[in-house]
């Protein structure tokens, strides 16, 4: 592994920002009948994009409504000071999501953060208010049914970077298998125990920094040591 050769890929909804921002807006603007998809969806009746397809095209008041409710969205405060990290550092960080680039977008720019990218489905707003999503194209085949399939993520071809996830829930679990290095929390967290995925518990992204800084320094430290070939 090259010294410094890292990527980090990071969800954002119960990490970045510890409240569901789809399902915020989803439980103030959306017809009731929202939960009914999300009933199905937990069933196995039908997949995650098929529910969250149904469930935005359910909410009323348009993106003036959506945009105050995100107002009570706060984002980690130890993210931004991460951020700044990596750049020093010249560490690629993307936000994986399978909730809505529009939502994420808005967030971070109101607090003034700026990754290198954003892996999301996109909200469309027609003229009368209602949304529809379009769900990221990928290269490579996908192995769940997931509005965002991050384990496409970790398909890309060598030479790459040594991906780093850090994540909370259903929707990292196929990643986490197919990354380098897991920060997990939560749902996350009990899935790596139960299938015996190395990770690092996540508590704030000021532990991140740490344990990646001193990766950095370990990993440096053996490339001096190791004879040249």
């Amino acid at each position: 592994m090259r010294p410094g050769a890292l990527e980090v890929l990071c969800d954002f909804d119960g990490t970045i920002a510890r409240t569901d921002t789809v399902d915020l807006v989803l439980d103030r603007l959306a017809d009731p009948a929202w939960r009914r998809l999300e009933d199905a969806w937990i069933r196995g009746e039908i997949d995650s994009r098929a529910c969250m397809a149904g469930q935005l095209a359910l909410v009323r008041g348009g993106w003036s409504a959506v945009s105050r409710v995100l107002q009570d969205v706060a984002l980690d405060p130890t993210f931004a000071p991460f951020v700044a990290w990596c750049r020093a550092h010249a560490i690629p960080l993307r936000i994986a999501s399978e909730g809505v680039d529009r939502f994420i977008h808005h967030l971070l720019a109101r607090d003034g953060i700026v990754v290198d990218g954003v892996w999301a489905s996109r909200l469309v707003e027609h003229a009368d208010g209602r949304f529809t999503l379009r769900f990221p194209r990928t290269k490579h085949p996908t192995t769940c049914g997931a509005a965002f399939c991050k384990c496409a993520l970790g398909a890309e071809p060598t030479p790459r970077r040594i991906r780093v996830l850090i994540g909370d829930g259903r929707s990292d679990f196929c990643c986490a298998a197919r990354v380098d290095l897991v920060f997990a929390c939560s749902k996350l967290a009990i899935h790596c125990e139960q299938n015996e995925i190395p990770f690092v518990p996540f508590e704030c992204f000021d532990g991140v920094a740490r344990e990646l800084g001193a990766w950095r320094q370990a990993t440096v430290a053996d490339a001096a040591l190791s004879p040249a070939s």
